[in-house]
């Protein structure tokens, strides 16, 4: 009886002085980072060149010193055309990266567009960007026998943290 009343008394015992709760904490942190910017000088300049009987394309690679092919050839009108690539910088955190968008608008003398495309960037993908600089080119396409003139459009770059 002895056993019986013992095991009752610490079975009774256990559950009276049993926890039936528990506490603990965790640290919060938190850090803002510097807003994302972004400004731009320069422009994407194609320069002067000329138009055939045959539609043609102009590249300018956006090289740090930029490159400009003519297809057909025969578009170029000699070395006093100046062109260049427009440099964007990127205000942003030191251990952060973005992502880059290249919109554009065709640009035209107000009656007729020219098709600008394949923008492209200096940096080396479009995603895990650290670089604070970079440069933008693309390929103009010229319609043969396009009305002589000054044609303006724009290219649009938008840097996202990723």
């Amino acid at each position: 009886m002895k056993k019986i009343t013992f095991i009752l008394f610490a079975l009774i015992a256990g559950t009276t002085f049993a926890q039936n709760s528990a506490n603990e904490t965790a640290t919060v942190n938190a850090e803002i980072v510097e807003t994302i910017g972004i400004t731009s000088a320069g422009a994407l300049n194609f320069g002067k060149f000329t138009t055939g009987t045959t539609a043609g394309t102009v590249v300018i690679a956006p090289l740090a010193t930029p490159t400009r092919v003519f297809t057909p050839t025969n578009m170029e009108i000699g070395a006093f055309s100046t062109f260049g690539v427009p440099t964007f910088t990127v205000t942003k955190d030191d251990n952060a990266t973005y992502s880059i968008v290249l919109t554009d608008t065709n640009p035209t003398d107000g009656t007729t567009s020219l098709n600008l495309n394949n923008l492209t960037h200096s940096l080396s993908s479009d995603g895990g960007n650290t670089a604070t600089e970079f440069t933008v080119g693309g390929t103009l396409n010229v319609p043969s026998a396009s009305t002589p003139g000054t044609y303006t459009g724009e290219v649009s770059v938008t840097v996202t943290y990723e």
